[in-house]
C-alpha cells in the first residue's frame, strides 16, 4: 500500500532515492509472499518496510530487492544467497556479520520456498550488475519432488511436486545440481558455498518422531515443515535429498577448488541430547542460534574479509 511521508516516518521507514517505500503490516502464510514476491523478476519487489501490529519495522528491501539496508558504497558488498534458511526471521542472520567485518555490506539475498536454479540466476544477475566482493551461496532444499503419484500435501513453501526418480539421483530435485552448479561456479573467485544443515540424522529418520512436534513458538516449539503434516516416509526422503545434495555441493566445490562451508557436518544433530536444540522445524535454524551461525560462517570466511 503506497503511503505518504508521514506515514513512513511514523514506521521509521525512509524514503528510498527512487521515491516512497511500500509499507506493508507483516503477515504469515500464502499472503505474506505474496506481498514481496515479483512474478515478473522472480525476486523481491524493491523498496518495502515490512511493520509489525506496533509499527514497529520487522525488515526493509533495498532498491536492489534485497532485503537489509540501501546499499553502502562506503563498504564493499557481500550478499548471502538461498531459500528461506538465509531468508530467516527478522532482518535474517546475515546482517549479523556486519558486526564481524566493518568494512564489508552484507545482504540477505534468501527467499521464501526458492528453487536452487532461480537462486543462481538471481546471484548471476547482480554480480553482472554491480560489483560483489563476496558471494556466499546456500543452494537451499528446493525442489524436493516426492516419488509418488498421489497428490502431495499442499504446503505454502512449494516444497513438494510429483516425478519419477531418474538420470542417477536418489531425489529428482537434485538431477541437474551437478551441471548447473557446476556452471555457476565456473570462472568465478568471489564465491564460498554452504551445505544445507537440517534437523534430521540417520539416527532419527526410521523413528516416529511425531511425539517431538508440538508448539508454535520460534524458541521452545517443533514444527515438521511450515504447513506439511508430518509423516516418517516424507522425513526419510527428505533426509536423503538433502544428503544427496550436500554430497553433490561438496564434489563440485572440490573438483573446482572453490571454499566449502559444510554446515550440514557443523549443525549435525546425531550427537546432541536434543536433535531440535537448533532447528524450529526439519531445515530452520531457531533465531536464537543465529549469533552461532554467524560466529561458524566468519571462521570460515575471515580471511577473505581482511
Amino acid at each position: 500500500m503506497p503511503i505518504d511521508k508521514e506515514a513512513v516516518a511514523a514506521t521509521g521507514a525512509q524514503a528510498s532515492p527512487a521515491g516512497l517505500r511500500n509499507v506493508h503490516l507483516i503477515t504469515s502464510g500464502d499472503t505474506f509472499k505474496t506481498l514481496y514476491w515479483d512474478r515478473e523478476t522472480a525476486g523481491m519487489r524493491p523498496n518495502l518496510v515490512f511493520v509489525d501490529q506496533t509499527g514497529a519495522v520487522v525488515f526493509e528491501s533495498n532498491e536492489v530487492g534485497l532485503k537489509g539496508d540501501p546499499l553502502d558504497p562506503q563498504r564493499k558488498l557481500a550478499i548471502v544467497w538461498g531459500d528461506s534458511v538465509v531468508f530467516s526471521s527478522g532482518r535474517g542472520w546475515p546482517c549479523l556479520l556486519d558486526r564481524f567485518a566493518p568494512g564489508y555490506q552484507f545482504l540477505n539475498g534468501g527467499l521464501d520456498g526458492d528453487l536452487y536454479p532461480n537462486i543462481l540466476r538471481r546471484a548471476d544477475a547482480l554480480n553482472r550488475s554491480h560489483s560483489v566482493a563476496l558471494n556466499l551461496l546456500m543452494l537451499g532444499w528446493h525442489p524436493f519432488v516426492l516419488p509418488t503419484k498421489e497428490p502431495p500435501p499442499a504446503s505454502r513453501l512449494g516444497l513438494w511436486g510429483n516425478a519419477p526418480r531418474r538420470d542417477g539421483c536418489a531425489s529428482q530435485g537434485n538431477r541437474n545440481l551437478r551441471s548447473d552448479l557446476t556452471a555457476f561456479l565456473a570462472g568465478r573467485t568471489n564465491v564460498v558455498v554452504a551445505t544445507m544443515p537440517t534437523a534430521l540424522n540417520s539416527r532419527i529418520i526410521g523413528r516416529d518422531l511425531s511425539s517431538y512436534i508440538k508448539g508454535e513458538d520460534d524458541e521452545t516449539g517443533f514444527r515438521f515443515l511450515g504447513n506439511v503434516q508430518y509423516r516418517l516416509e516424507y522425513a526419510r526422503l527428505g533426509y536423503e535429498h538433502i544428503v544427496e545434495r550436500n554430497a553433490i555441493t561438496r564434489e563440485v566445490c572440490a573438483e573446482l577448488g572453490v571454499r566449502l562451508i559444510d554446515l550440514f557436518a557443523l549443525f549435525d544433530t546425531e550427537n546432541l541430547d536434543d536433535f531440535r536444540e537448533h532447528f524450529i522445524d526439519v531445515l530452520h535454524l531457531r533465531p536464537r542460534s543465529y549469533p552461532l551461525l554467524v560466529e561458524i560462517v566468519y571462521e570460515h570466511i575471515g580471511e577473505l574479509l581482511e
